[in-house]
């Protein structure tokens, strides 16, 4: 691997570690603003909004935490399928990435434009806390963009795989010289 490709792939594994670590925050966040439910509710108090709040917390750390969960292959996969294709497995994997990306891709234009929306329109939630929806949408937005990436990076390591085994199937074992 050249070191531009190198230095593109730990950037790639730093975004998807990072957004890990986003959504690990948001399960935190949601955690504690349960609790203090909880515990309001006890004193006979409420916290107005407290389950908005807790329901864009898990939508947030869903997309947030997909890229990461995909790039440690954490993801339930369709290995039953592809791993019996034998010599053909990488094409049938890039065929499953390739249908992924285009997937992912259409879920995250729709949450960018639903963010934009909501943003022009001014949207808010109808809950007790009338919160500005293309807030927690945006998190949605960006999650699903690092999956998008992280499933389009899958396909590109994918492919160079499937370009080296031809490579060295049609030279033998002799490095191959470029132009």
């Amino acid at each position: 691997m050249n070191t531009s490709a190198s230095r593109i792939a730990k950037w790639l594994e730093t975004l998807y570690r990072v957004f890990g670590y986003l959504a690990a925050l948001c399960i935190f966040i949601m955690l504690v603003v349960i609790v203090v439910q909880i515990v309001l509710r006890w004193s006979g108090m409420t916290l107005p909004g407290a389950t908005n709040y807790a329901g864009y917390l898990m939508g947030a750390s869903t997309f947030l935490a997909a890229a990461f969960t995909f790039h440690e292959g954490g993801h339930i996969r369709v290995g039953l399928l592809v791993e019996r294709l034998g010599r053909f497995r990488l094409i049938g994997e890039l065929w499953c990435l390739l249908i992924a990306s285009g997937i992912a891709g259409f879920i995250t234009w729709h949450a960018f434009d639903a963010a934009y929306w909501s943003y022009q329109f001014g949207d808010v939630s109808s809950g007790q806390d009338a919160m500005a929806l293309w807030i927690p949408q945006s998190l949605l937005a960006l999650g699903s963009t690092a999956f998008t990436i992280s499933i389009f990076d899958h396909f590109v390591r994918t492919l160079a795989a499937l370009v080296r085994a031809a490579r060295v199937k049609n030279h033998g074992s002799r490095p191959v010289r470029s132009l």
